[in-house]
């Protein structure tokens, strides 16, 4: 008996305990700004016994020691039972932010996940794989509060969610105090407050420590070292003042840094121009979202009186180091840029040269980050009395006492004689035709009209293989829309479409990317109405829709209903008069029951040189005309 005993222990496999996980080490602020980099609120909380001491909210990141390709992470959010997050955004807003998320479940679990904001939505990276490029993971939830900490490499597989964090960003800071869900799935609940946005763009290798709130517009150099307006007169910072506006140039970077701040609580803008008026300015804007959480930068144009985003992919384009706040009950608005636009920045103003510098302010109009200025100024803009260039030192000051009906301090300046507000006439958008037929293809009627303003309608597009892009203009007599689409045959089923509509008030021309599917307009994109498109422009004049706008000669990757215009078409006009329409979402009205013309040869994008004109008689008959050209079932 003995002996069986002995044997069946020789035959048992070896079992071997797990080793419990060491406890989760507190979270400390020990070399913060020497050794690793860290945000904590509020401000001057410091550590405790515990390591978070009174800290509300913490996030800290340090190199891997040994590796310096992985960077660690810690998050910890003090009374926020559902959820604690940061997120990595080269642009200080939430639409594409990379988002790392502590969630706990019902069963107080907490889960590390991956995720990004598609627009102001929480998206998983990946349904399969709730943290993919994650290691080391782990997260607790104690009395309430949740710490968690985490590995990722400086930059994963995944380019197309992931931010490579050697890239210069802004770092975001969210929580939810009960917004648990499970394990598996986006965060359920949005922010309990707005986000914190880090107002220094930083790398996963820098050491700073935001723990102290910084002036974010410094006053001291005015006149000396800066250029400054500001009112009222006497008042020595932008939280004691009306309104503040900055400007100081870097003669290294040949670059100028803008600074302003207004109490408002919609949006802040500041435009240079060389003209005592408002068509044709170049605008810095910084706008509050919907949600009142976070103030994007926007760079934007002036066309009339409409105001128009500089590039549809890139609200921001040619600023750097670009920041917007709230707090104070003011908006505050930063933003670097090169003194001349960058290469194929058609609206940007060379401010080497001397120009009218325009501030207005909004309110209460907020709207999303990548969409213009939705509502127009709430008083009188304000205009500097002299022209200045980027180089140029000022110091101005407003009236003593700053009257109330003006939210930037003072009454504008007055109005120079040949530019009064009587006298200022609305012009459309400039077209050209002295190139139709040589260096552009164009349409028009009637035959010979000389300029957009004159002809009924006109039509022109202007291919440059080099940049791989085509521009195009077009006007006509509307109050609706007007459009051009592009088929392989001379059918509406299937077009590709680009429409310029009015607005229900008249008072803006949208572009749009739609299509055609049978004999319904279908937006191409519901979230971006101009998808593919750049460089757009729009004015309603004397009954008469203008617009202009650049798209590339191929689609792009994400466009999968837009032709490839290399392929030659049909080219198709149409137009409705009156079927104004909001600027999101396709075309609300069919052309007005006039046969839609179609060029009378097919084309492509590098197609520059015909000319084609239409009878007076048919062009008044048919809005648009029927000859030459080609029925269009």
């Amino acid at each position: 008996m003995m002996t069986a005993q002995i044997l069946l222990l020789l035959v048992m496999p070896a079992i071997v305990l797990a080793q419990p996980r060491p406890p989760m080490r507190p979270i400390s602020l020990e070399g913060c700004g020497r050794t690793k980099g860290c945000f904590a609120m509020p401000e001057g909380c410091h550590n405790g016994p515990r390591g978070h001491g009174d800290c509300d909210g913490i996030f800290t990141q340090e190199m891997e020691p040994g590796n310096h390709n992985n960077v660690r992470m810690e998050l910890f959010g003090r009374k926020v039972a559902g959820w604690v997050a940061v997120g990595f955004n080269v642009n200080p807003h939430m639409p594409g932010t990379d988002v790392i998320a502590c969630q706990s479940d019902e069963e107080g679990r907490v889960t590390v996940k991956n995720l990004h904001n598609f627009n102001y939505t929480n998206v998983m990276d990946d349904p399969n794989n709730i943290a993919p490029y994650l290691y080391d993971a782990e997260g607790v939830l104690h009395n309430g509060s949740i710490m968690c900490q985490f590995t990722r490499p400086l930059a994963t597989a995944d380019d197309k969610y992931d931010l490579k964090l050697d890239v210069p960003h802004h770092v975001l800071f969210a929580w939810n105090i009960n917004g648990t869900a499970p394990a598996h799935g986006p965060l359920m609940h949005k922010h309990t407050s707005k986000p914190i946005i880090i107002p220094t763009l930083v790398t996963a290798s820098e050491v700073f420590f935001n723990n102290v709130t910084e002036k974010m517009i410094d006053l001291t150099g005015c006149g000396k070292t800066k250029a400054c307006s500001r009112a009222p007169q006497g008042c020595s910072s932008a939280e004691e003042c009306y309104y503040v506006y900055t400007q100081e140039y870097n003669e290294e970077s040949h670059s100028v840094t803008i600074e302003s701040a207004a109490m408002v609580h919609g949006w802040l803008a500041m435009g240079y121009n060389s003209n005592y008026t408002m068509n044709g300015t170049d605008v810095i804007a910084c706008q509050m979202t919907p949600f009142g959480d976070l103030v994007p930068v926007k760079k934007l144009h002036n066309v009339n009186h409409s105001n128009f985003i500089d590039s549809s992919h890139d609200s921001g384009i040619g600023l750097e180091r670009a920041e917007g706040r709230y707090a104070n009950e003011r908006l505050y608005c930063r933003g670097t840029r090169s003194v001349r636009p960058i290469h194929g920045d058609e609206f940007s103003r060379d401010w080497g040269v001397k120009s009218y510098i325009i501030l207005a302010a909004n309110i209460n109009a907020t709207a999303p980050g990548d969409v213009a200025l939705g509502h127009k100024h709430s008083y009188p803009p304000l205009i500097l009395p002299n022209m200045y260039s980027a180089m140029d030192i000022f110091n101005l000051n407003g009236t003593k006492e700053g009257p109330p009906d003006y939210p930037l301090g003072y009454e504008p300046a007055p109005a120079k004689e040949e530019k009064t507000e009587q006298e200022e006439v609305e012009s459309p958008l400039v077209i050209d035709l002295t190139g139709c037929g040589k260096t552009k293809g164009c349409s028009r009627a009637p035959a010979g009209c000389a300029s957009a303003k004159e002809c009924f309608y006109v039509f022109t597009q202007q291919g440059d293989e080099a940049a791989g892009t085509v521009r195009f203009e077009m006007a006509a007599f509307s109050e609706g829309w007007i459009a051009v689409g592009y088929n392989f045959n001379y059918s509406m089923n299937g077009n590709d479409v680009h429409a310029c509509q009015l607005t229900p008030n008249k008072e803006q021309v949208i572009v749009k990317k739609t299509h055609n599917f049978n004999f319904t307009n279908v937006a191409d994109s519901p979230d971006n109405i101009g998808l593919g498109l750049e460089n757009v422009g729009g004015s309603y004049v004397d009954n008469k829709i203008y617009c202009s706008f650049t798209r590339t000669i191929k689609p792009i990757t994400s466009d999968n209903t837009s032709r490839d215009l290399t392929v030659k078409a049909a080219i198709i006009l149409a137009a409705n008069f009156n079927g104004t329409a909001p600027a999101n979402g396709p075309l609300m009205h069919k052309h007005n029951g006039y046969e839609p013309l179609g060029l009378p040869d097919v084309l492509n994008a590098l197609d520059n040189t015909f000319n084609y004109n239409a009878t007076e008689a048919d062009a008044k008959r048919h809005q648009l005309t029927r000859t030459p050209g080609r029925s269009v079932v």
